[in-house]
């Protein structure tokens, strides 16, 4: 009787190990946190961000670019989707203590301190891209990303409106949103919706 009784035990105590193990297992994985670059951004209409009087729906290439003065030099203003400070981030990534699911989706956007029109003369007194940054505490469902809190008021800030995000698939996302944009070819701000997409790097 003893015999079996230890077994029983033992079979018990086994089978609770196993789902105390299989629940921390699905608790802890997240397959979703790490460091994505901007892989492509496309605009719902054609647009002119550097003044090359060329509009295009590819707005990545469009800040990618030299921008034309309107004197005709070019301007390094190129924005650098390779470079780190410029990568969305999905917390907890490797070496952190918190494991808060925080996102940093880092979006690249025109900054023109001045404008000067008249009698066809432009003036900037200051222009590079910066990038627009979230305080997004996220969730995985289903294998999607949702966002359940925004921390910080930048879409107000910004107008940014009818944000979405979607995953693709376990190494990429997508966000879409509207957003106006200077058109340097029409000379005035205009409203598109855009549409990022992001891809895992290795950390």
């Amino acid at each position: 009787m003893k015999k079996i009784l230890s077994k029983l035990s033992l079979i018990i105590l086994s089978i609770f190990a196993i789902s105390c193990s299989s629940d921390d297992n699905e608790i802890e994985i997240n397959d979703f946190k790490g460091y994505y670059k901007i892989e492509s951004i496309s605009s719902s209409i054609p647009i002119d961000l550097n003044n090359d009087g060329l509009k295009t729906t590819d707005y990545l290439q469009e800040i990618k670019s030299n921008f034309i003065k309107y004197n005709g030099q070019e301007h390094d203003f190129r924005y650098d989707n390779e470079s780190i400070a410029n990568f969305a981030e999905a917390r907890p990534t490797k070496n952190q203590s918190n494991y808060a699911q925080f996102l940093d989706i880092r979006f690249p956007i025109q900054h023109i301190d001045s404008i000067f029109q008249g009698n066809d003369n432009f003036a900037i007194s200051n222009m590079r891209y910066d990038n627009i940054r979230t305080y997004f505490i996220y969730k995985l469902t289903n294998n999607d990303v949702e966002i359940e809190r925004d921390s910080a008021p930048e879409f107000e800030y910004y107008d940014i409106t009818n944000f979405e995000i979607s995953r693709i698939n376990k190494e990429e996302f997508e966000i879409f949103f509207d957003f106006k944009v200077y058109d340097f070819t029409e000379n005035e701000w205009v409203e598109t919706n855009l549409n990022s997409r992001y891809i895992k790097t290795a950390e």
